[in-house]
């Protein structure tokens, strides 16, 4: 036994703690197959529910918004919806808008109408055929000139009408905030004639994050009013927290234990908790690199003191260098010396470090996971405000010099 209480075993592994992995390796809920088994259920879902009970027992058709900061789960809850919908031999059009270009955007609503193999013009030509308004949809797509709301609105109507069920569900449209203010408002304007002009039997959800939706309420606010419900997503509560961590251990147990926290104590999962500020992801990322620390260290019990331990930020921009991960510490150089520690897109720094675009990407989103850089709302990258401070810091040094 160590000083403190702290139990060391001569080997590493998650099973000195009785596990068989680290079950919070898996940020984002909906890519776990048995999600349902680990999901805390807030009011906001029991709501959801209800919507789509009203939608497919009486043919309903109801327009919400799902309002939250990054990683608050909103993504989970327009996949959740799409799954219901499906269920019941309904069409889900779920589009991660990742472009402020609204012909594009517009475009890949309908592709989701009927997924192409290959997004070719051969396969316009060929669905054309078929469904007979690819010409005419195309033409409104050529340009913005062209961009018609109302007649889009009503081929979308058409199309989408021919489901027994039925959803349009935009994630991060937040992401379409870069857009010129003409093209926004022709966007939000075929989104208004759609939910007014809704087959029976359509949920129409969006999900953004607050400051992006405060400026389109704003600026469109007839399109707003057309919304039956906004829901704004709350931080976790700690006792919502403690759930979290006793569902995701679950999983992965390999032996018996009488405390379901274990090996975290409840004044450590508080303290996560805590720093986390009840956001759901920046706590499954702390808890992911605390329990991971805590392995290699053989920490046993994982209380308050070992979370403040592990967690302690650097004490200088050396520091906090050389605890990147190698394989990453080339990215996070990049973001720190050639961008001044950002916000930088991923293809400027796949451009920098000479790489390919999509490898980085996932490289920064590993980065992301394990806390050492950060996002913003435009899907941009940045480091830590402490790392900000130590580049500070030194830029007032050189000034002095």
């Amino acid at each position: 036994m160590e000083p403190g209480g702290l139990k060391l075993y001569p080997y590493r592994s998650y099973e000195v703690y009785g596990l068989s992995r680290n079950p919070f390796e898996q940020l984002a809920s909906e890519g776990i197959t048995d999600v349902e088994s680990i999901h805390v259920y807030q009011e906001v879902d029991m709501r959801i529910q209800m919507i789509i009970s009203e939608v497919v027992g009486n043919k309903s058709s109801i327009a919400f918004s799902i309002v939250g900061p990054l990683g608050m789960g909103k993504t989970q809850r327009l996949k959740t919806i799409a799954k219901a919908i499906g269920e019941n031999r309904g069409k889900a059009i779920y589009v991660k808008v990742d472009t402020n270009d609204i012909l594009k955007l517009t475009r890949d609503v309908f592709y989701a109408l009927k997924p192409p193999k290959s997004r070719t013009n051969i396969f316009l030509e060929n669905l054309s055929r078929k469904l007979g308004f690819i010409d005419r949809l195309e033409k409104m797509l050529s340009s913005t000139g062209e961009y018609k709301s109302r007649d889009i609105a009503e081929l979308l109507t058409e199309q989408m009408g021919k489901h027994p069920y039925c959803a349009l569900l935009l994630d991060e449209l937040e992401n379409m905030q870069s857009a010129g203010e003409q093209e926004k408002i022709q966007f939000f304007e075929m989104l208004r004639h759609f939910i007014s002009n809704m087959p029976k039997g359509c949920v129409v959800a969006f999900a953004c994050v607050p400051e992006a939706y405060e400026e389109y309420t704003r600026i469109f606010p007839a399109f707003f009013m057309r919304l039956h419900y906004e829901f704004k997503l709350r931080p976790m509560s700690v006792e919502e927290t403690f759930e979290l961590v006793k569902k995701r251990l679950n999983r992965v147990r390999v032996k018996d234990t009488d405390d379901p926290l274990y090996p975290f104590t409840e004044e450590a999962v508080g303290l996560i908790h805590q720093l986390g500020k009840g956001n759901p992801r920046q706590i499954l990322r702390l808890l992911h690199y605390v329990l991971s620390e805590a392995a290699k260290h053989k920490f046993d019990p994982i209380d308050d003191y070992v979370v403040t331990t592990i967690l302690e930020e650097p004490k200088s921009l050396e520091e906090y260098l050389t605890r990147i991960p190698k394989d990453y510490k080339d990215l996070v150089e990049t973001v720190v010396f050639e961008f001044n520690g950002g916000p930088v897109s991923y293809i400027q720094i796949a451009k920098a470090v000479k790489r390919p675009g999509m490898q980085v990407y996932d490289q920064l989103n590993e980065l992301l996971r394990l806390g050492f850089l950060i996002g913003d709302p435009k899907g941009n990258y940045k480091v830590p405000d402490y790392v900000r401070k130590f580049l500070e810091e030194k830029e007032a040094e050189k000034e002095e010099e």
